[in-house]
């Protein structure tokens, strides 16, 4: 069997993956996405995160809060530890949370008075400690 062309017909694989490259190329094109004002690094305006800087005492790193935000800290793991700070003009703040026991696996959490919130957890596969 031929098409009106004179050629044979395509087999459906064929067809698949002209369909499948086609449709990558667009995603390609396309950016799949990606907001490029948004910039390229992890912690963006408008997204809570916290992030640890120090592991003993836990120091830790907040972006993306509002201005002037509180943000009430908690670290749960064998112990707790709880802490406040308040956002700068940007967003961000550090805060140390004491009496951690060293190597623990711990979950933090960030609840700004705002309603930002965040978290991440530490965990003992981390440690640097001897």
């Amino acid at each position: 069997m031929q098409t009106s062309s004179g050629t044979p017909p395509r087999p459906v694989v064929a067809l698949w993956r002209t369909s499948a490259a086609l449709a990558l190329l667009a995603l390609v094109a396309g950016g799949c996405g990606h907001d490029p004002s948004a910039g390229s690094t992890a912690t963006t305006a408008g997204r809570p995160q916290v992030v640890p800087v120090q592991q003993q005492p836990l120091l830790v790193k907040g972006t993306g809060f509002g201005p002037g935000e509180r943000v009430e800290l908690s670290a749960k793991g064998l112990r707790s530890s709880h802490a406040t700070a308040r956002a700068d003009s940007s967003g961000e703040f550090e805060a140390t949370l004491h009496g951690l026991k060293s190597c623990d696996s711990v979950n933090v959490y960030a609840v700004g008075s705002k309603g930002s919130r965040a978290q991440f957890n530490l965990s003992s596969i981390a440690c640097t400690d001897g």
